[in-house]
């Protein structure tokens, strides 16, 4: 079968031939991979050479986010049927952590998780995957062509989760009494920022809005880009970041309960933290690259948090019940922002134009890659 691999210090991917895995557990699931997204970590890992393959290969399997079409089950599988529409997970547990052994990977304590595509485990971008059971999620046949969107979706509706469970500290003080953030009214009478309106900081915007949060994104993009139009669909507001002085960011961004940095950068970061209102949390789900230098008043900066009660909390990866989530909520979406969510894929490319996509960044929201062209289109 075909195989979109990685060679250490290639450079670029490449199109491989490899033997078509079979299950091997009762409780094991054969998929034929119909679409696999494209997004900033497989281009990362070829841009940087952050080769890792799984053990034993001396090539790497790129491909993280993905949905596919059920077409064999092991004797002990009860939870999917052959014909169904499935997104694997992505992070595998460490088996010895009490977090991991419990269905919460994203939270292992050891370390020594692995990830399809990212770290140890051959990932995505191929025909046919062998997973168990227990780390895919059924699509609903609606949902079917944005379904390869539920991983990114599911790392906002994981960094969402922990803002509800963290600010439950608070008694919301609006005159609202279903606002509170573990009510199902929580985003009312609220303010967000998201930092970056690629994917990630797309789909998170969207899901604010969805719970009716007044949302500003912060990008360094014009006004008449692809990505700040869809955000602007959305109905959140759009700040060029590198045109802030000290009265607009009062003017534009007033007093935020909620930035969620989707960037990947430090510098914007970690400047805007300082736009945190009293109580308030920062959720940090992008990793930055390298190395930067710059100044910052980290005196100031400490002083607030302390005194104002804030919150800075990092969020990484998610697990099957994040991936349930987002598929209930890509549903809402739709019904939501139909017209809008339908011009997120912007591309679906043949494994052939590949090399391509992964050096050149998207003006659109999401690229994908079409696998299996028929299944796609069923």
């Amino acid at each position: 079968m075909k195989a979109v691999a990685y060679r250490k210090g290639a450079g670029k991917p490449e199109i491989l031939e490899i033997d078509k895995p079979r299950p091997r557990t009762p409780r094991d699931v054969l998929f034929r991979v119909v679409e696999a997204g494209i997004d900033a970590t497989d281009r990362n890992i070829v841009s940087n050479d952050l080769f890792d393959p799984e053990r034993g290969d001396d090539f790497m399997l790129l491909g993280h986010e993905a949905v596919g079409v059920v077409e064999e089950v092991g004797p002990d599988v009860t939870r999917v049927s052959v014909g169904d529409v499935v997104v694997p997970t992505v992070r595998r547990g460490c088996g010895q952590c009490s977090n991991c052994l419990h269905g919460e990977s994203d939270f292992c304590s050891t370390g020594l998780y692995t990830e399809h595509g990212i770290h140890g485990l051959r990932g995505y971008f191929t025909e046919f995957v062998v997973v168990d059971e227990a780390y895919l999620a059924k699509v609903p046949p609606e949902l079917r062509h944005l379904a390869v969107l539920a991983e990114p979706l599911s790392i906002c509706e994981k960094a969402l989760e922990q803002v509800k469970v963290i600010q439950s500290r608070l008694l919301w003080s609006c005159s609202h009494p279903d606002h509170g953030y573990d009510k199902p009214g929580w985003g009312s009478c609220k303010r967000a920022m998201v930092i970056g309106a690629g994917p990630l900081g797309f789909l998170a915007t969207a899901l604010l809005r969805l719970e009716g949060m007044d949302t500003r994104v912060a990008e360094v993009l014009p006004e008449d880009h692809p990505r700040v139009k869809l955000v602007k669909e959305l109905g959140a507001h759009y700040v060029n970041s590198s045109e802030l002085d000290e009265d607009m960011r009062q003017r534009e961004l007033g007093e935020l309960d909620l930035i969620l940095d989707a960037s990947g950068a430090a510098a914007p970061a970690l400047e805007m933290m300082t736009e945190l209102s009293r109580n308030a949390i920062f959720v940090l789900t992008g990793i930055p690259r390298g190395s930067s230098e710059f100044c910052l008043d980290g005196n100031m900066l400490i002083r607030r948090i302390v005194r104002y009660n804030q919150v800075i909390v990092g969020s990484v990866n998610s697990n099957r019940r994040h991936f349930e989530m987002a598929l209930a909520d890509l549903k809402r979406l739709l019904e939501q922002y139909g017209e809008t969510m339908n011009k997120v894929i912007t591309a679906r490319l043949p494994l052939e134009e590949l090399g391509e996509a992964m050096v050149e960044q998207p003006r659109g929201i999401k690229e994908v890659l079409q696998i299996a062209r028929r299944a796609a289109a069923a």
